[in-house]
Formats: structure tokens, sequence, C-alpha cells
């Protein structure tokens, strides 16, 4: 049996190519509006997996994913890492001189300051997904606007390509995260850790709470801060660190953390993900 599996947007996003290279191309995969509606795809069971972006190399975190994990019950099983080559797309028969507007997300944007610094004619209007910018200029047939998105999405919609790699770095990379409501045993190491915590307030507290780690040599591979809603200017930490949560000296790590934190959620034991390059084609 096939297996569901959500992605925010529509088909020919990011998002589903890092789906399909991290599941392949026979399971099953459903587009959803939102990246909320992902969470809440596999909370209620209607998937059992979804797929979100969490990071990029060059625009940073996606910080409602990070929201989303914490005020989620599931679990981050996997990741993979996907190259990001953007696309200027136009329906066909349209001049790249004709381009008045570019709609995309702003994430693409994000990736593409050369490409508007040189073509400052053009104006930025956001949409929810970079495939999704594709289908609103092929459905509305506009002559006067593209989009920015993959190479599959423009195989996807048949339009046509005006520009190919306009992303500023050549290695400009995106992190997806795989989610699930149950925890799964890494398949294979090397393995990191993702949790979040809040801080007592007590001198030196960071400090201390990333001494526990420190002390057993366990490498410190990500930490991201995010505002406490409603409560001002307190934060919580979100650390991806090497090894699996159940290994002996994470165990203690994290014991230790425990002791010295007023809130900690464990988000995920999983395998470190590949980097792919996505392989687009006509389906």
């Amino acid at each position: 049996m096939r297996v569901k599996i959500a992605f925010p947007g529509e088909r020919g996003s990011f998002t589903e190519l890092a789906a399909i290279e991290y599941f392949g191309e026979s399971e099953r995969y459903v587009c959803v509006p939102e990246f909320s509606d992902v969470f809440d795809a596999v909370s209620s069971g209607v998937c059992k997996y979804g797929v979100v972006p969490i990071e990029n190399s060059t625009a940073g975190s996606i910080h409602q994913n990070y929201d989303s994990l914490l005020e989620s019950n599931l679990h981050i099983t996997g990741e993979i890492m996907l190259r990001i080559g953007q696309y200027l797309i136009a329906n066909k028969g349209v001049k790249k001189k004709n381009i008045t507007t570019v709609y995309s997300h702003p994430a693409a944007f994000s990736q593409c300051k050369t490409f508007f610094k040189n073509n400052p004619g053009l104006t930025k209007s956001q949409v929810p997904n970079t495939a999704l910018a594709v289908k609103k200029v092929k459905d509305e047939k506009l002559t006067d606007a593209a989009a920015i998105a993959s190479m599959q999405a423009a195989i996807d919609f048949d339009m046509n390509v005006l520009a190919e790699n306009i992303e500023d770095n050549r290695w400009n990379t995106t992190r997806f995260i795989i989610l699930s409501r149950k925890p799964e045993k890494p398949a294979f190491t090397p393995v990191k850790t993702s949790v979040v915590f809040s801080m007592k307030n007590i001198p030196g507290a960071l400090f201390k709470c990333l001494a526990v780690f420190a002390l057993r040599d366990i490498d410190l591979i990500k930490i991201e801060s995010r505002p406490v809603h409603g409560k001002g200017f307190k934060y919580l930490f979100y650390l991806d660190f090497a090894g699996d949560i159940n290994d002996e000296a994470q165990k203690n790590a994290v014991k230790n953390l425990q002791e010295i934190t007023s809130f900690f959620k464990h988000l995920g034991s999983y395998s470190c993900g590949r980097v792919a390059f996505p392989k687009c084609k006509k389906r």
C-alpha cells in the first residue's frame, strides 16, 4: 500500500521535489494549501508523513514552521537538503521585456536579490508557494507577469522559462524535515537530535545550558531563538545536536539540561540528511 505524504503548495513545488527525493516516486503525494495544513494532515491521520522546509542557506529559517513544531505533537523523523535553482517562468509567447510583475514566495525573492537589482522595473508580488505562482500566471493567462519557481513547475504547467538559475548563490540549498505522529528509530548514522527549551531566570543560564553538551564533547549543530508568544522578551531555544537522545552521553546531557530549564521538548532524533539535486522531467 502506498503511503500518503502531505506537502504545501502545488505540484512542482520545491517541497514536493524534496519529498520525492526522500521517499521515492511511488508514494502518494497530497498537496495542501499552507504549511500549517501539512501539520494538520499528519496530526489528524489523513497522511502518515508531512514534509516542510525549515531553513534555507540564503534566506535563513522558516520561523512559522519552528513555531508549529512547538505547538504540535508531531515528531521529526528525517531530513533532506535540496539544491534550489530558481527560474523565471511565463506563459508561452511572453517575452522577458513584456514582464512588469513577478509572483513568488518571499523566500524565493530573498534568494534572487541580484536579479531584481539588475531589473529594477519589476514589481514583486507575494504568493504562498512558488508553484502556486506559476499556476496563477497560467490560469489567469497573464501576458505581463512571470513567476519564480522550479524547473519542474515550468514542466508541469507547460510554461516557458525566460531565465535560468537566477538565484544569488549557486549552492542555494533548503533543508526540509519529515514529520510523523510517532517517533521512528533512525535508519542509519550519523544521527542528530532536535530539542526546544526555555531557561530559568538565573545568571549565565544560556552558558550553563550549552555547557552540558560541551562537557560531554557533543557537537552543537544549530541554535535558533524564538520569542515566547505573549511573554515579552522571553525566548525559546531550538537546538540541534549530534547523536541520538538515547545514546548515553546525549541522555545524560539532556537530563542535566532539564534540571536547569523551565521547559523542554524533544522534537526528534533522526538520520542526518543528504544533499539532493532535483531531477526534473515530464510526468
